[in-house]
């Protein structure tokens, strides 16, 4: 079709079962995990003892906070990360990893060392 994205048409000429990503959830996880500044989060995240807060994040990793809290939002909106809110004043508000984000560690670890083997 004219006008059609070349991998929108294969994707519609291999059955469901041989599609690369078939399922939307898979296919939305895999767009976020290409959007900037998720892994550096994912990353901070996994060296972390205790939950963080978000201008640490902001600080430790010199972001914007329009752009950490829309990460933060999406990671959360996944399921990669839990965000705990206390009834304090100031409030406070805790983020640290689901356990999907802790079995995310592992997948993501042989994914840069498949990548860094092939680059040589």
């Amino acid at each position: 079709m004219i006008g059609e994205p070349a991998t929108e048409r294969l994707q519609a000429k291999r059955p469901a079962s041989q599609q690369a990503c078939a399922c939307t959830p898979g296919r939305e996880l895999i767009k976020l995990l290409g959007r900037s500044h998720v892994h550096e989060i994912l990353y901070w995240l996994t060296t972390r003892v205790n939950p963080g807060r978000f201008n640490e994040i902001k600080r430790e990793l010199n972001l914007t906070a329009t752009i950490l809290s829309r990460r933060l939002n999406e990671l959360v909106d996944h399921g990669l990360v839990i965000r705990s809110v206390y009834a304090e004043v100031p409030a406070r508000v805790e983020y640290e990893l689901s356990d999907m984000g802790k079995e995310l560690g592992p997948i993501m670890q042989s994914l840069f060392n498949w990548a860094e083997k092939a680059r040589t």
